[in-house]
């Protein structure tokens, strides 16, 4: 074996070890604001969705997330509105059926608090083509450009 296959079959190997053990980043945040009798609220403790919510995903979760819904509420009363986003990172890209979960599970919690939900309006989206792609940014290394320099370096 020359010094040019040892060197090749080094940093392919130094290649496919950043594949299988880099995770995708994605942003890990949620932002929740209510309205009621004209008066705006914020969820206190929450992490906002800033570059200071930056999260490395666990290597089973392959996509981010970004989920974000609106509705009506109703407590002692008195009539109101709610709106929220919730970013992070995702088993799947497949987002089928969230914000249904979302819905009955937001509704259930609520409901013990008296406080009834009603027009839910939900949106869901994934994306796992590159890190923070939750958020639009353009940051991270992309597979295709790791893939290319692996097949660049075997030739």
């Amino acid at each position: 074996m020359n010094m040019t296959t040892s060197y090749k079959l080094a940093l392919f190997a130094l290649a496919t070890l950043f594949l299988t053990t880099e995770s995708i980043r994605c942003y890990n945040c949620m932002e929740v604001s209510y309205t009621i009798a004209d008066k705006k609220y914020e969820i206190p403790n929450e992490v906002k969705c800033d570059k200071n919510s930056t999260y490395a995903c666990e290597t089973n979760m392959t996509a981010c997330s970004n989920v974000k819904y609106k509705f009506g509420l109703t407590f002692t009363g008195v009539a109101g509105a709610a709106e929220g986003v919730m970013k992070g990172c995702s088993p799947t890209v497949d987002m089928t059926g969230v914000c249904d979960v979302a819905e009955e599970g937001l509704k259930e919690s609520l409901k013990s608090m008296n406080i009834v939900v009603d027009d839910f309006d939900c949106s869901a989206e994934s994306c796992k083509d590159r890190d923070y792609c939750n958020a639009g940014d353009s940051t991270g290394i992309s597979l295709v450009v790791a893939l290319l320099v692996t097949v660049q370096l075997l030739t």
